[in-house]
C-alpha cells in the first residue's frame, strides 16, 4: 500500500480523546471569592459565597427549564444580589462591581497546574475548557491564571467552549452534544470509534457528570472532599471517581489503552478493505 493511502486510512480513524474540563468549581475555586466578599461583609462572607453559588446554579437550571437564556455574567450578578438581599445585607453598585471583577481572577485548586502539565504532551489527548461561563469569562480566566497557561496560545475555539455559543446551560443535553460535535465526535450512542464516549468530562459538579453521562460521555468526577457520590439520578454513579486531578493522568491512560485497541482494529480492517 502506498504512503498516501496509508495516511488517508490513518486520518479516518480519529485517534483522539477529548478531555473537557469544567472551569468554575473544578479548575477554579468559587469558594475563593470569599476573600473579596470579606473586604465588604466580614464574617458573613462565607455564607454569602455559598448562597451566591447555589443561586448561580439554580438560575441556570431555571433558565433552561423556561427555554430562556441570559449570559452567565448576568446570572452571576443577579444571583449575588439574591444572596445579599436574602440575608438583608446592604450593598451598593460600587461594591457589586468590585466583587464581580474578582470573578476574573478566582484561585485555582492546588492540584490544577501539575495535572494539566502532566497530560499536556500526552499523545492522543486534546484538552478544552467547557464552561457555563461566557467566552469573555473563560478568556479572562486563562489570561489571569498562570496555572491555566497550557491553554494560552491555543486558538480560542480549541481552548474553551462556553454556554453562550449555544445559549443553553449544563446539564442541558445540547450543551454536551454540541461539545462533542464541535470537537469532531459523533453524538450517536454505541459508536465503535469516533463517538461521544471519546469525550471525557472532568468535573467536580455532580449535576455536570449526570448531564454528560446521560448523552453517552465518559464522566470523571472530582471528589476532593472525599464525601462520596450521593446523586441517585445516575444509578451506577460516575464512570470514574478521583479525589485529586493528579489522579487524572492514570485514568486517561487506561481509557487510551482500551480505545487504542479499538482504533488499531479499525485501522487494520480499513487497510484490509482497501487491499
Amino acid at each position: 500500500m502506498d504512503a498516501e493511502t496509508t495516511r488517508f486510512i490513518d486520518n479516518i480513524v480519529d485517534r483522539r480523546i477529548i478531555v473537557a474540563f469544567d472551569l468554575f468549581g473544578t479548575l477554579l475555586s468559587t469558594d475563593s471569592i470569599s476573600k473579596k466578599l470579606a473586604e465588604f461583609y466580614a464574617e458573613k462572607a462565607g455564607g454569602i459565597a455559598t448562597a451566591w453559588r447555589r443561586y448561580q446554579l439554580e438560575y441556570t437550571w431555571r433558565l433552561n427549564s423556561m427555554g430562556r437564556f441570559e449570559p452567565f455574567s448576568s446570572v452571576t450578578r443577579k444571583s449575588l444580589l439574591h444572596a445579599l438581599s436574602e440575608s438583608s445585607i446592604p450593598h451598593n453598585d460600587s461594591e457589586i462591581t468590585q466583587i464581580l471583577k474578582s470573578y476574573a481572577s478566582l484561585s485555582p485548586f492546588p492540584d490544577v497546574p501539575s495535572s494539566l502539565e502532566s497530560i499536556k504532551s500526552t499523545k492522543h489527548i486534546q484538552s478544552i475548557i467547557f464552561t457555563n461561563g461566557t467566552s469573555q469569562m473563560a478568556r479572562d480566566a486563562v489570561i489571569n491564571t498562570p496555572e491555566l497557561q497550557v491553554f494560552k496560545g491555543v486558538k480560542e475555539k480549541e481552548a474553551y467552549l462556553s454556554a453562550d455559543e449555544i445559549e443553553k446551560y449544563k446539564p442541558h443535553p445540547m450543551m454536551y452534544q454540541y461539545l462533542a460535535a464541535k470537537m469532531g465526535k459523533s453524538i450517536g450512542l454505541g459508536e465503535r470509534h469516533g463517538g461521544i464516549d471519546e469525550v471525557v468530562l472532568v468535573s467536580a459538579n455532580p449535576f455536570d457528570i449526570v448531564g454528560a453521562q446521560a448523552v453517552g460521555m465518559t464522566g470523571v468526577w472530582v471528589d476532593r472532599a472525599g464525601n462520596g457520590w450521593h446523586d441517585a439520578l445516575v444509578e451506577d454513579g460516575p464512570k470514574f471517581v478521583i479525589k485529586s486531578l493528579e489522579e487524572l493522568k492514570g485514568v486517561l491512560e487506561g481509557i487510551l489503552e482500551a480505545k487504542g485497541k479499538v482504533w488499531k482494529e479499525v485501522a487494520e480492517e480499513n487497510k484490509r478493505d482497501e487491499d
